[in-house]
């Protein structure tokens, strides 16, 4: 008898932990995809939270913080004018998405490849771009300097056209908003602030 009510608890307590066993199973397997669920939302939440837009550039669709859309637009406007077609007009299902929150020096340089620059202005201002993300993490006041004075550099430089510096200008204000997103930039006047900056070298 004894033997009998021995095997039945062991029986009882062996079909209780392999039901604990098989829950633990499916807790787990649940937190895993609730996890999965978390992680997909978090990477939607930006766009949302920044208000992203689309902006349609060669092969490629950017998304962008709605705030710079226009300055964008004015950029590559005369390169699809001078092509003769809207890019908007390629299927969607085509072009490939890629968002300047998880990818914007990417980004920037489809926007340098497809503004009007010739080919050597173009790798200057992608050099240009490229440290100016290394310089993510520093001091603002550097970071200022450093986009001043390349600025200058772009003004003064009798070798560019006037649409040329136009463009090098709204590329470097477009790549400070994108790569310092949180930082709050002052519109420059470019005069008065090129103006100040020899004033203060001289």
């Amino acid at each position: 008898m004894k033997n009998l009510l021995l095997t039945g608890l062991f029986i009882f307590l062996g079909s209780c932990s392999s039901d604990d066993f098989d829950n633990s199973n499916l807790r787990s397997a649940s937190k895993e995809e609730i996890s999965k669920e978390k992680t997909a939302d978090f990477k939607k939440r930006p766009a949302a939270e920044k208000n992203f837009k689309e902006v349609a550039a060669g092969d490629y669709i950017l998304l962008i913080p709605a705030d710079l859309k226009e300055k964008i637009l004015s950029v590559l406007k005369a390169q699809s004018g001078r092509n003769g077609e809207n890019t908007f007009e390629k299927s969607s299902s085509s072009l490939v998405t890629i968002s300047s929150a998880e990818d914007p020096v990417s980004t920037l340089f489809i926007i340098v490849d497809e503004s009007t620059l010739g080919s050597s202005l173009k790798l200057d201002v992608k050099g240009y771009i490229v440290d100016l993300g290394n310089l993510r993490g520093a001091q603002y006041n550097i970071v200022d300097d450093f986009i001043i004075q390349y600025e200058i550099s772009k003004r003064q430089d009798p070798a560019l056209l006037t649409d040329e510096k136009d463009t090098v200008l709204s590329i470097s204000s477009i790549s400070e908003a994108v790569l310092f997103s949180e930082k709050e930039r002052k519109d420059r006047d470019w005069e008065t602030s090129t103006t100040s900056k020899i004033i203060r070298h001289d």
